[in-house]
């Protein structure tokens, strides 16, 4: 009898932070489960987000995290909000070792004897968003919490994913600037007034995405996915399993299934 690999899906692995971990989250659009469901049958997305992680504590425990059993065939990584926090509290890391991490991280997904091994080297990097800093202070005032964080700190940081991309020849999945253009748009229309600058429009509390912001962000994913690894269109893919118009017995059903072990 085949062992229980024998037909284990293929993966795409999304890891990062809280805005990572946050994309499960159906009642806000969650851009991990939309992705999940674009690849339906096809691909298993598997989220390893950490809700307060940086790009330092991601290179001690992601190794721990997934196993060996399916290959990976696409990776993406969404680090530098937390890393991005002011100096004082213990998220921040600096410019540079974030940029030395980011590289760490996609040499993690480059090497191939690593079990997070990503043949064809696709590593999709993604930028934090901008922070909206008025929505941020007030749902901080609210919580009773300090404001840790700015879009004035945070920036340098996007920046950088897009310079670590540049220097490794790895396409940017540019957050950042796609909910940046669209607030300018929004704060263009002099028709509407935007209590919080028109960041409320994509971030539910001035950093995490809200369902029009993990609604951009799946867009922006499959795009680039299109774009530079079409090979991983969904529709192009072929189910793991048969459907079940595809046969008419279970001994047919066993034949698909044989025949498929030996590809």
């Amino acid at each position: 009898m085949p062992s229980d690999s024998t037909h284990a899906y293929d993966r795409i692995l999304c890891v990062g932070d809280s805005l990572t971990q946050h994309g499960w989250d159906v009642t806000k659009h969650g851009w991990t489960a939309q992705l999940s469901q674009a690849y339906l049958r096809r691909l298993d997305v598997v989220n390893r987000g950490f809700s307060g992680f940086n790009s330092r504590w991601a290179l001690s425990v992601l190794p721990r995290t997934l196993s060996k059993h399916s290959r990976l065939r696409l990776a993406t990584i969404l680090y530098g909000a937390n890393d991005a926090q002011f100096s004082e509290y213990k998220c921040h890391v600096s410019l540079d070792e974030f940029k030395s991490n980011l590289k760490q991280l996609v040499e993690l997904f480059c090497d191939p004897s690593s079990q997070l091994h990503v043949p064809n080297g696709r590593v999709l990097l993604i930028t934090p968003p901008p922070v909206g800093d008025r929505l941020y202070k007030k749902c901080s005032d609210d919580e009773d919490k300090p404001v840790d964080r700015s879009r004035r700190t945070t920036e340098p940081y996007a920046i950088a994913v897009r310079q670590v991309g540049s220097e490794l020849s790895l396409p940017v999945v540019d957050l950042w600037a796609a909910i940046d253009s669209k607030v300018q748009e929004l704060q263009a229309d002099s028709s509407r007034h935007w209590k919080y600058d028109g960041y409320e429009e994509y971030l539910w509390d001035g950093l995490h995405l809200n369902a029009n912001g993990n609604d951009l962000l799946f867009s922006l994913v499959t795009n680039a996915v299109n774009t530079h690894f079409p090979e991983l269109q969904p529709e192009t893919m072929p189910f793991v399993i048969p459907g079940f118009r595809d046969f008419e017995s279970k001994g047919e059903l066993l034949q698909l299934l044989e025949a498929k072990s030996e590809d």
